[in-house]
């Protein structure tokens, strides 16, 4: 576990325009994928290229909307790209964005993206849209090379998935549950087997008991059933946190990350033979894990976390 060592400061609130690093913007193309509308940045850069592609999901965080996502993934290709000038790629990055499931264009009901105090199906609401999330990525993953590449134009040869807060859940679901996904990056968010740890302090610092029906019982088998960790297995996974997060608490979910990070850094991991879910046959497939704390943030991103994300993405997807 390793932390940042930067300004004694805290911060709590994310200043997103210092999350561009000064860098300009880039290309965006808008794409709706049968009614769900995505934002494809850096496109027209790469058009010349003949590379490969790795592709970026970058999920925002809860009441937040693509919107929120325009300056991060402007920093994380602006840093990627500087380091390309200085370093061959093997791949050219895309980082894609979306509207969450009853966020920014797609709300249709406000109270549902509230907590316990304002919104005794909390619980619910949050499993169903990080479940649901994750089934939209899925399908951004099914179908976007159809729509940007209908004559085979490109190719896209890596998914990788970042997120935060909301996002950073999904992101957590998404690489337990998705074999194309084999880089992640969540940010400020903790896996989906550790939701009841963290969300019921949440429940209970309002006066609100932890049981049906604010838990129902149908979710138990969703949330607390058994858990396969082999599929965690050849995946290269960073999970960021801010030290003084009280929302989102590293300390509810340390116990599962552990868990994954043990699976990821065992040796043992190496599979010479292939992936049966989805390997290179004959390449040796390790795992790599790391939990990196950004010591002087709350629940908010910081451009540490960008630049971590960034340098991770580099390292894994694009070297």
């Amino acid at each position: 576990m390793s932390t940042s060592k930067s300004t004694p400061e805290v911060r709590h609130k994310t200043d997103e325009s210092s999350l561009t690093f000064g860098y300009p913007t880039v290309s965006v193309k808008e794409v709706s994928i049968v009614g769900l509308e995505c934002k494809v940045y850096g496109l027209e850069e790469v058009q010349n290229s003949d590379k490969p592609l790795a592709v970026l999901v970058a999920a925002h965080g809860r009441t937040n909307s693509q919107k929120n996502m325009i300056t991060f993934s402007q920093g994380i290709l602006g840093i990627v790209n500087d380091e390309t000038k200085n370093r061959n790629s093997k791949r050219d990055l895309l980082i894609v964005t979306l509207d969450q499931r009853n966020h920014g264009k797609r709300i249709s009901d406000k109270v549902a993206n509230l907590s316990f105090d304002e919104n005794p199906r909390h619980l619910i609401d949050m499993a169903a849209k990080v479940y649901g999330g994750a089934q939209d990525i899925q399908m951004i993953i099914d179908f976007l090379a159809a729509y940007l590449f209908p004559h085979g134009e490109k190719k896209i040869e890596e998914w990788i998935i970042t997120g935060i807060s909301l996002g950073g859940h999904v992101a957590w679901r998404l690489l337990r549950e998705e074999p194309r996904i084999k880089i992640g990056i969540p940010i400020i968010g903790l896996p989906f087997e550790s939701f009841p740890k963290y969300m019921k302090p949440r429940a209970e610092s309002m006066k609100i008991p932890f049981d049906p029906p604010t838990y129902p019982p149908s979710l138990l088998p969703l949330l607390e059933g058994d858990i396969d960790h082999s599929n965690y297995k050849g995946k290269k996974i960073l999970t960021i946190h801010g030290g003084h997060d009280k929302l989102v608490p590293l300390d509810k979910g340390l116990k599962d990350i552990e868990n994954v990070m043990n699976i990821l850094n065992n040796q043992e991991n190496a599979n010479t033979h292939g992936n049966a879910r989805g390997g290179d046959s004959g390449k040796e497939l390790k795992g790599k894990g790391e939990i990196w704390i950004d010591e002087f943030t709350g629940h908010a991103v910081s451009k540490e976390m960008v630049e971590k994300t960034a340098q991770w993405i580099w390292e894994y997807g694009l070297k």
